[in-house]
Parts: structure tokens; C-alpha cells; sequence
């Protein structure tokens, strides 16, 4: 019998303590047979409401909420979580290029020693400050209860990061998706309630195919139930052997991104580079769907008959040909019908570009942000002016 399944895939096999903790949670309405008063709201009401703006940890990168940053064994997730921490504790520049608010942070090192830790930080050029908090798993005990109540305790933190998951939250079965969406769904309501961002960091599943492709995000260790509950998902990913990699981005208050990332070895910190190629689907599928349809001329083809040209199922084509349509070349010329972008003419309503261009107008960009040309040595310290300071033309 397996581990997992010889500790059952209930609820019932979790410690009492994070059992009343999830309940806590995860309950507006602690008595569901006696609703509550409502107070209806109207989308009138909403557009009239003004709402603060959404606080970033790092701009562009992380916001408010869940992020989870999934890597594979030895990729540097723990050196980048490092740096992230003393970047944030001490108003610095995160990844040579980015300036961040100072905010007191709690660092969760739940798989290193304080020895190791402190050979870590001297390598990074860490100086020290007395906003940054370490705790290893000698000296923090427990997990969602143990969390409520240290920021309950200490009001002032502003940032908290996990290091890893699985060492924190103690989930029965990572395969099933209600044992892994209750817990992670706990912790990110401890960050909406507390408003003290979360971040967690996570391994990659083995045999994960690489960073190509839609399918990228789900490259985290266990069920869809992680994702789900996560407000932004980032996975860093590098060849073995090789400095170079790349950072993709992804959530629900920041457009989906890739950064080119390079780890550099002699303060064993990562830097952004430049930004990088999004890969959307399956190219070659979309190759073969693109070809179909430039033969097929003017008047297109439906998606079964596609499908049936290739071999296909009609899904795994209109999967395609969305993505397709997304960046403006193919076009819909009536109810499942599709042809070739190649003969829309002028402003079309069908160019999709135009559509993607107003979807993402509101998420701000990594790259208005990123100070690439000079990029900034963390183990310098040079002096900082608060990221919500900054002059316009510094981004």
C-alpha cells in the first residue's frame, strides 16, 4: 500500500489543529441552514464602488494574494526565495531590475538548517536587516493555526513565503483534487482576510515536458486543486548544467508573461534578462490546422471537417484554431466555419488582436517595470527610493 493511500484521502486524516483551522476558513455562514441576511448587490453598485488598487509585492510579478512558484529539484527556487525575502525586507531591487517597497517579511525555511541559511545570505551579500524573519522546521511548529496566529500577533508583516508547500501543509493525497483544494484554498483565504501576501513555493511533477506550450502551468506536483486555489502561479524553469531559463507568469491580476532569467553563479541570485516568447497550444498542431486552411482558400472549412483531414478529434482542432484566432490568423466567417487570416482586409471586427489588445488593458506589464539597462547588484545596497515613488521614466 501506498503512502498516500495508507494515510487515507479524507478530511479525517488531517491534525485536528488544521482541521479547525480549514473549518474557520472556510466558512462564511457557519450554520448553512439558516441563511443570512442579504444584502443584494447590483452591477450598478459595483461600478460605483471605488476599490483600492491591487498592492504588489513585486510590480508586475507577484501581487496581493496566493502565489505558488513551482521549479524542479535543484533549479534554484530556495536562492530565488531567498533573495525575494531580503529584496522585500529591505526596499531593494529584486532580480537586478525591479525596485520593490520594503515590507517586514516572514521567511518559512522549512527545508534548510539556520547553517545553511546563513551560508546562503553571505553568499547573495545579504547584510541583515530587523524586518526580515526566519523560521526552519526546529523552530516552527504547526501550520495554518500556527500562521493565523503569529500575523495575528505580529500585524506589521507584509509579506509571508513558504519554503516548500508540502512541508508546511500536510496534504493526505496530493493526487485527489478536494484533499489538495481545501488547504491551499485556507491559506489563500488567510492572505485575502489578513491581507498579508502569501507566497509558496513548490516542486515541479516528475517528467514535467518543459516550459512550451498552454500546458506549462500545470506543471506543479499534485492535482488541479493547487492551481485552483492560487491566485498567480509562476514556474522557473533551466536546462540542467546551464545559467540560462525562463520565468513564466500567470494569475488573476497579472497578464500571463515570460521572462528570460539567468542565474548567476557568483552571488547565486537570479536576473532578469529580457522578455520572452509566450507558446501558446501546440505549434505544430496549429501548423497543420494553418496548412488545412490555406488550401481549403476563401471559403474555409468546418472544424469536423478539419478535424477529419488531419485525424484528429474536433476538440483537439478547436483548441487550435482558437489559439489561432487569438493572435490574428485565422478568422470564424460564419457558425463553426473557419479560413485563413490572410483575407481580412483593414480594421475587421474579427482582427482578435485588437480584442486581446483591450482584454489585457488593464494588467500592468513586466517590462514597465524592468530596468534592464543598468541592471542593479543586490550585494551593492545602493539607495532606493520606494517603487511608489519611482519616477515614470525609471520604469
Amino acid at each position: 500500500m501506498s503512502k498516500a493511500s495508507s494515510r487515507g484521502s479524507t478530511v479525517n486524516s488531517y491534525p485536528a489543529d488544521y482541521i479547525d483551522e480549514m473549518q474557520n476558513l472556510s466558512r462564511d455562514n457557519p450554520n448553512p441552514s439558516k441563511p443570512k441576511s442579504w444584502q443584494r448587490r447590483t452591477a450598478a453598485d459595483i461600478l460605483n464602488t471605488d476599490y483600492p488598487d491591487v498592492q504588489w509585492v513585486v510590480p508586475g510579478i507577484i501581487p496581493e494574494g496566493l502565489t505558488k512558484i513551482d521549479g524542479g529539484p535543484k533549479v534554484g527556487k530556495s536562492w530565488l526565495a531567498l533573495h525575494l525575502a531580503s529584496a522585500v525586507s529591505s526596499g531593494g531591487c529584486f532580480m537586478g531590475s525591479i525596485y520593490v517597497d520594503q515590507r517586514e517579511v516572514l521567511y518559512l525555511a522549512l527545508e534548510d538548517s539556520e547553517r545553511r541559511l546563513k551560508s546562503r545570505l553571505i553568499k547573495q551579500g545579504g547584510v541583515g536587516n530587523d524586518r526580515f524573519f526566519i523560521e526552519t522546521a526546529s523552530s516552527w511548529k504547526g501550520s495554518l493555526a500556527t500562521l493565523t496566529a503569529y500575523l495575528k500577533e505580529y500585524p506589521e508583516t507584509g509579506l509571508v513565503i513558504i519554503d516548500t508547500l508540502f512541508m508546511f501543509s500536510p496534504i493526505s493525497d496530493a493526487n485527489k483534487y478536494s484533499d489538495t483544494y481545501q488547504p491551499i484554498s485556507a491559506i489563500q483565504r488567510i492572505a485575502t482576510q489578513t491581507g498579508v501576501p502569501i507566497v509558496l513555493i513548490h516542486h515541479t511533477r516528475k517528467g514535467a515536458k518543459g516550459d512550451t506550450g498552454e500546458g506549462w502551468a500545470d506543471e506543479g506536483m499534485g492535482s488541479q486543486g493547487i492551481n485552483g486555489a492560487c491566485d498567480t502561479i509562476i514556474l522557473l524553469k533551466k536546462p540542467d548544467g546551464k545559467p540560462e531559463g525562463t520565468m513564466r507568469i500567470k494569475g488573476r491580476d497579472v497578464e500571463e508573461s515570460c521572462l528570460n532569467v539567468t542565474f548567476d553563479r557568483d552571488i547565486c541570485t537570479w536576473r532578469i534578462t529580457g522578455e520572452g516568447e509566450i507558446v501558446r497550444g501546440d505549434p505544430q498542431a496549429q501548423t497543420d490546422v494553418l496548412s488545412v486552411l490555406k488550401e481549403a482558400g476563401p471559403e474555409g472549412m468546418k472544424t469536423g471537417a478539419i478535424a477529419d483531414s488531419l485525424g484528429k478529434k474536433s476538440n483537439t482542432v478547436l483548441d487550435s484554431l482558437n489559439t489561432l484566432l487569438e493572435k490574428g490568423k485565422v478568422k470564424k466567417i460564419s457558425h463553426g466555419v473557419w479560413a485563413a487570416n490572410s483575407e481580412i482586409q483593414g480594421n475587421s471586427e474579427l482582427n482578435s488582436a485588437e480584442h486581446l489588445k483591450f482584454r489585457n488593458s488593464d494588467f500592468p506589464r513586466q517590462t514597465e517595470y524592468l530596468n534592464l539597462e543598468n541592471p542593479v547588484n543586490s550585494t551593492e545596497n545602493p539607495e532606493k527610493v520606494p517603487a511608489s515613488k519611482q519616477e515614470p521614466e525609471i520604469w
